[in-house]
């Protein structure tokens, strides 16, 4: 039988498959990222009780909030930062998104949104063939399911956090710089010399689907 996961990596797969096809998605932060988002709220209508409609434009306000932090203090360019600044970005945004949405106050939303991101920390970017798909569309499962986890943690924390939201967004923005530190070849963003997209290459160079 399937259980919560399941559903959630097929929400997330579902809408990133959407976004690689071509078809109309909405950017949340980008559109490599774009199921995040909307696989947690899809969990919170379908397995939760009282998301309302009310609660959706709540979600959805939060999460604009949070991304926009990231936008103005740091980047949510893939090819900039690394996958951190984009599946990391829309993690942090659905984790404090979500805790809100439960009753959190801001410091425990805040908290929500730095766990989410800390375990993006040092993401890659390196899509193989160039394309958003490999392994960007499971990213998305991933990247949903530790938003649900960080916001119950967040919850239900009586400690105090020993990172800030300020300061996991300034720590994501350097890594990512220090990754692409050689932008000549960039190292580990969307063209990448390194990485699983250079790997893959060579391993499958003789498969009709990727790119030379």
């Amino acid at each position: 039988p399937m259980g919560i996961i399941d559903f959630i990596s097929l929400y997330a797969i579902a809408i990133a498959e959407e976004n690689a096809s071509g078809a109309k998605v909405v950017t949340a932060p980008t559109n490599g990222a774009c199921a995040v988002i909307p696989a947690v709220m899809l969990y919170l209508k379908n397995h939760t009780i009282g998301f309302s409609d009310e609660k959706a434009i709540e979600f959805l306000l939060t999460a604009m909030l949070i991304g926009s932090f990231y936008k103005k203090n740091a980047s949510i360019s893939g090819a900039e930062a690394g996958c951190q600044a984009e599946i990391g970005s829309a993690s942090s945004m659905a984790a404090a998104a979500m805790a809100t949405v439960l009753g959190a106050n801001a410091f425990k939303a805040c908290n929500a949104a730095e766990m989410a991101m800390e375990h993006h920390l040092g993401l890659t970017c390196d899509p193989v063939a160039g394309l958003v798909q490999i392994p960007c569309i499971e990213r998305n499962a991933f990247g949903a399911i530790k938003a649900i986890s960080a916001a119950r943690m967040a919850m239900t924390r009586k400690s105090t956090p020993m990172v800030s939201l300020d300061e996991v967004i300034e720590t994501m923005y350097e890594t990512g710089k220090d990754m692409n530190h050689c932008h000549s070849s960039s190292t580990y963003s969307l063209n990448s010399s390194k990485g699983i997209s250079f790997y893959a290459r060579n391993l499958h160079k003789s498969c009709n689907w990727i790119a030379s």
